[in-house]
């Protein structure tokens, strides 16, 4: 028998999870995480740091960890001496913007949180490196947000007995962003005239599988192929279009206005017949897992994994459609 032990750490993002996770363990010095609200935030639709965005998860219109005043007043290190915790990181997360100032504003305000638990071994200041899908968008420069971020881990240092830190960063979208793509077929084109009218290209996929337009306004690249197959097909005549998804649902839509998911905007695209091949690029982060799989009874899209030498794996098959409905249950004597 061989027994396999994974240490899990845990981060807690409320005053009642502190509670009741030091109520369970107390006296024990479990170690225990704590995410902190710094009072600001940075979301990559929205130039505020303090009000609602989607995509801004700090300041006072978000309710993501707890809120920094609860620091600063001793109500959590009153818990954590209450119940004999062993904090051990102070873990940040502003949103997905990109600003130096506020990614350093942020990192010394942790660093601050960071000094009140002496057991503090590592600060976590989240993700949410903005990624340019697109053209003329600008990608975060990590070597501008990390320099302020290095010189406040430095002088944190240098003002606490030579106490180093350790700094975690979560670069998931940065890295695999513009690794996948979404592949469809437009399976129908239709038009409306008048002022107003419109060239609407309709796929076989949509925020079943791509949810980043219909919820944020997301904007992303898009190619329009030929259905041969063939690189001679390729026509040269560009077209205005609208690009909308296969649900019976007017918000999925592909080409929203940049930011504002409630606003269609054309795309001027190669021009397409049905049949053709549309690519979707930059899908390879907060899609595929967090898409509306199954509205409309739609089943879950396959994945192909594209290796370095050119061979394709299936990494994920089609889902059946019986699996969409195996969990539904007859209930008996009520119809």
């Amino acid at each position: 028998t061989v027994s396999v032990f994974i240490e899990l750490s845990i981060l807690t993002s409320s005053v009642s999870q502190l509670e009741r996770f030091g109520q369970h363990y107390a006296g024990t010095g479990q170690k225990v995480g704590i995410r902190v609200n710094p009072g600001v935030g940075s979301g990559g639709f929205s130039k505020s740091t303090t009000s609602f965005s989607k995509t801004n998860v700090g300041g006072p219109s978000s309710s993501f960890g707890i809120w920094y005043g609860l620091m600063d007043d001793g109500t959590v290190p009153g818990i954590v001496e209450k119940y004999g915790l062993t904090v051990e990181r102070i873990h940040t997360h502003i949103g997905s913007g990109s600003d130096p100032e506020i990614w350093q504003q942020v990192a010394t305000k942790s660093l601050s949180f960071c000094k009140m638990f002496p057991t503090v071994t590592a600060c976590n200041l989240g993700g949410g490196y903005k990624v340019g899908r697109n053209p003329g968008e600008p990608s975060t420069d990590l070597q501008e947000v990390g320099k302020p971020v290095t010189d406040a881990f430095r002088t944190f240092a240098e003002e606490n007995d030579g106490r180093e830190l350790r700094l975690e960063i979560e670069p998931g979208t940065f890295l695999v962003a513009m690794a996948g793509a979404l592949v469809s077929t437009v399976q129908d084109k239709v038009f409306t005239t008048g002022e107003g009218g419109h060239v609407f290209l309709k796929l076989d996929s949509g925020m079943t599988d791509v949810l980043r337009p219909s919820l944020y306004g997301a904007i992303h690249p898009m190619t329009i192929l030929p259905g041969t197959g063939k690189s001679e097909d390729v026509g040269s005549e560009e077209e205005s279009v609208v690009v909308v998804g296969h649900c019976c649902e007017s918000g999925d839509l592909m080409t929203p206005e940049s930011g504002l998911p409630e606003s269609l905007a054309e795309r001027a695209l190669r021009k397409a017949e049905i049949g053709d091949l549309l690519v979707m690029d930059g899908s390879g982060a907060y899609c595929a897992g967090m898409s509306t799989k199954n509205y409309n009874s739609f089943p879950e899209a396959p994945e192909v994994l594209v290796a370095k030498d050119g061979s394709v794996h299936l990494i994920r098959a089609r889902q059946p459609l019986e699996q969409i409905y195996q969990n539904e249950l007859d209930v008996e004597g009520v119809f």
